[in-house]
């Protein structure tokens, strides 16, 4: 019993009763603490188990494109009228601009043909053909430089043509 008395000095038990105090208290804060105590803007973000975040919980337009994963989001997630370019919105919208020409079997350069688009929309597509393949055939066939119809260029004999055909859109911008 001396040698127990002899532990059980003044400091030592209030040493104890300190160390119980300061576990019972860090263990009591970590049960206690809920996402309101929290000050704003105090977590970093290497701080936040990764998936745990719902979408009702980031701020609107707080996300750049470089930070959302390839892939992720589907057409229901999608703002189309955000979107730059050709939107499938647009789609509803497609024509068909069609032109022919006779070939002049006497010109060097070929006969080219353009089918225009529409004011106000672009070229998303388009081709060739001749009337004939057995007396006439295509050079080339493209996009106009300023993206406003499909241009073809044939060569050939005397009563044959070129049709060219543009797929045409309404286009917020041509990049």
């Amino acid at each position: 019993m001396t040698r127990v008395r002899k532990v059980l000095t003044f400091s030592n038990v209030v040493a104890c009763i300190a160390l119980f105090v300061a576990l019972g208290g860090s263990v009591y804060a970590a049960g206690k603490i809920s996402g309101t105590q929290i000050k704003s803007g105090s977590i970093p973000g290497n701080r936040i188990k990764s998936k745990s975040l719902t979408g009702k919980q980031i701020k609107p337009g707080s996300l750049t494109g470089t930070q959302i994963q390839a892939g992720s989001l589907g057409a229901t997630q999608i703002n189309q009228s955000t979107l730059t370019g050709v939107s499938a919105s647009s789609l509803a919208s497609v024509q068909y601009v069609s032109a022919s020409a006779p070939i002049s079997a006497i010109s060097p350069t070929g006969t080219t043909a353009t089918a225009s688009c529409p004011a106000g929309t672009y070229v998303t597509g388009g081709g060739a053909t001749v009337s004939n393949e057995e007396l006439a055939g295509l050079n080339d066939s493209g996009p106009t430089a300023a993206r406003t119809g499909w241009s073809a260029t044939a060569f050939g004999e005397s009563g044959t043509s070129v049709t060219v055909t543009a797929i045409c859109t309404a286009v917020k911008a041509i990049g």
